[in-house]
């Protein structure tokens, strides 16, 4: 049986720079969305000394879920969208900005697991490229 039009997966966005139409169609769904799923992977850093090292989060993953355009429908078709962030790629000082708002917004709802650690490795990163100290005022959804 083929699936329905809803039960496809939507496609996916690889973000690589911050003049592409990805990163602009990146932009308008973080401001129109109601719930956000992330998750960040990181290469495992394996030490033996005994000093607390984070690790460079290289890929955000990003799951949009874009608010109806009235009170009672949503759009037929990018109902979600999917956005692979390469963090190696961008310039992370024009991503800072974006990603702050969403996290500060208590208009959206932001799905993760185990995401306070993403969060400390991507307070980590941002930093170590002359970002602000982190992402201090995160708004979870907490039921």
């Amino acid at each position: 049986m083929e699936p329905t039009d809803q039960e496809k997966a939507p496609p996916i966005h690889s973000v690589l720079s911050a003049d592409s139409p990805e990163f602009a169609l990146l932009s308008w769904a973080l401001t129109r969305s109601t719930v956000i799923g992330l998750d960040a992977e990181w290469k495992p850093i394996r030490s033996h000394q005994h000093q607390p090292t984070f690790p460079t989060v290289s890929l955000l993953q990003i799951a949009c879920l874009l608010a109806p355009e009235n009170e009672s429908t949503y759009r037929s078709s990018d109902v979600s969208l999917v956005f692979l962030l390469d963090l190696q790629a961008i310039q992370l000082p024009l991503v800072y900005e974006l990603l702050r708002e969403v996290f500060v917004s208590p208009n959206i709802v932001k799905l993760g697991f185990r995401f306070k650690q993403d969060l400390v490795y991507l307070s980590s990163t941002f930093c170590s490229q002359g970002c602000n100290a982190g992402f201090d005022r995160v708004s979870f959804y907490n039921s």
